[in-house]
């Protein structure tokens, strides 16, 4: 796989879907890249045609560096968990990047390539429990998309950052 294969291209929004279901799904992808301070998860912007990063990942760097791996392949899942936790019947592939094509991407050793579907699992797993938690930004930057239909990474990091402070306010 090549470096162009991985690189961030809006994906279709699936049409079958409703207009505030489409926003969430993609927020959920923006505010876990956001999240995530790494360079191939530095978001450029998110609309609902998709969310677009400023560079894409690097697969030798994938390889050799196993949080980085992890990082990229949940943001990749967010969409698909964000529709698991909302009931909605699988998808496939939400984001411009697939999941399963970066880990197999950055998995070198065969061993490790035998159960990259129990992987993939488990960072599917930790995408839904990482949106659990974040879901009050979701909403927010989900409202956003709604009204805007698309924002900078400026914008959903401002979104994100009032809904924290929105959380612990009402906690405190």
């Amino acid at each position: 796989m090549t470096r162009a294969d991985l690189a961030s291209t809006p994906a279709q929004a699936p049409t079958a879907l409703s207009l505030h279901t489409v926003s969430l799904l993609r927020a959920a992808e923006a505010v876990l890249a956001a999240q995530r301070p790494r360079a191939p998860l530095r978001l450029a912007r998110v609309s609902l045609d998709g969310v677009t990063f400023g560079a894409a990942p690097d697969p030798q760097a994938l390889a050799l560096n196993r949080g980085l791996l992890e990082d990229v392949v949940t943001v990749a899942l967010a969409g698909e968990a964000a529709a698991w936790i909302l009931g909605l019947p699988p998808q496939g592939s939400l984001s411009a990047r697939d999941g399963a094509a970066l880990l197999a991407a950055g998995l070198s050793e065969p061993e490790e390539q035998q159960v990259a579907g129990a992987y993939l699992q488990v960072l599917g797993a930790r995408a839904r429990a990482a949106l659990r938690q974040a879901w009050a930004e979701v909403e927010v930057v989900a409202a956003g998309l709604r009204e805007h239909r698309e924002l900078d990474a400026r914008e959903v990091a401002h979104r994100i950052a009032c809904a924290q402070s929105i959380r612990s306010s009402l906690l405190n």
